[in-house]
């Protein structure tokens, strides 16, 4: 055995063992078989496609083989194309070019689907959040609270501002933030804009929109990264299927063309 049939024989090894390994492991990956739940096709959806080149490439090393085998004359034609494994590579490239057609507009359906429903329960938990959050607030406890934390917060300002050599150390300190600085200037300068910053801070209102503002704004972060999450999704798989759709298809009908198992590819080789 010479070195270009050895090179052929591992071709044809390589790729035999790429595409049985690889359908093997579409099987596994189907387990449990779910096919009713949207959340299974997705995932298997983007699993079979993100492994859809290795029998690609196992294609590739059968063919590129038998035709170096042909090529060097070590191998005989065969007349009945059921016996050759070019063939049977070709048929399997057709069916997987159907497969992953059809796994093209169904992973982005189901994508579609579970996206709007992904959205729909963001936008119900935080209908529901903000439901319990009146429902506190219309607390009688609630109000009495604000009340006393109100009280307790202005008294320590006052304490603060009676005494000057506090509130300068406060006002040079670099822990303190620059806008507490500036409402205490503020309060040192008008006493009476005190009472209306704790009237407005704190009151039943105010903690309502902030905590409103809280909630929807997180409901809107939720969406934001659900929607970019499901659209890459659908784009990666979407596009990848696609393309693995069109190289299976024109690997396997030119290859069963031009064996002669599709058209015209035999009555045009007799009729030379």
């Amino acid at each position: 055995m010479n070195q270009e049939s050895v090179a052929s024989m591992s071709l044809k090894v390589i790729g035999v063992i790429l595409i049985v390994s690889s359908l093997v492991d579409y099987v596994l990956l189907a387990i449990p078989f779910q096919p009713g739940s949207r959340e299974w096709q997705i995932a298997y959806a983007a699993q079979i496609v993100e492994r859809g080149i290795i029998p690609l490439v196992g294609i590739a090393f059968l063919v590129t083989g038998a035709w170096m085998e042909r090529s060097e004359g070590g191998g005989a034609v065969k007349r009945n194309p059921f016996q050759d494994l070019r063939f049977w590579a070709f048929v399997l490239s057709t069916i997987l070019g159907l497969v992953f057609l059809v796994v093209f507009p169904l992973h982005l359906n189901n994508v579609r689907l579970q996206r709007s429903e992904a959205l729909q329960q963001i936008r119900e938990q935080a209908s529901q959040t903000e439901g319990q959050i009146l429902s506190q607030l219309e607390n009688e406890n609630v109000e009495s609270e604000i009340q006393q934390r109100r009280g307790a917060i202005g008294e320590q300002i006052r304490q603060l501002l009676s005494n000057p050599d506090q509130l300068n150390q406060a006002l040079q300190s670099p822990d303190v933030p620059q806008q507490e600085k500036e409402l205490l200037e503020q309060f040192q300068q008008n006493p009476q804009a005190l009472d209306q910053f704790l009237n407005q801070q704190f009151s039943a209102e105010n903690l309502r929109t902030q905590q409103l503002t809280q909630i929807r704004s997180r409901q809107q972060e939720l969406e934001s990264q659900t929607k970019t999450r499901f659209t890459k999704l659908a784009v990666q798989t979407g596009i990848s299927s696609l393309l693995l759709s069109v190289a299976y298809s024109i690997i396997g009908w030119t290859g069963l063309k031009s064996m002669g198992s599709v058209g015209g590819g035999r009555r045009k080789s007799m009729g030379r």
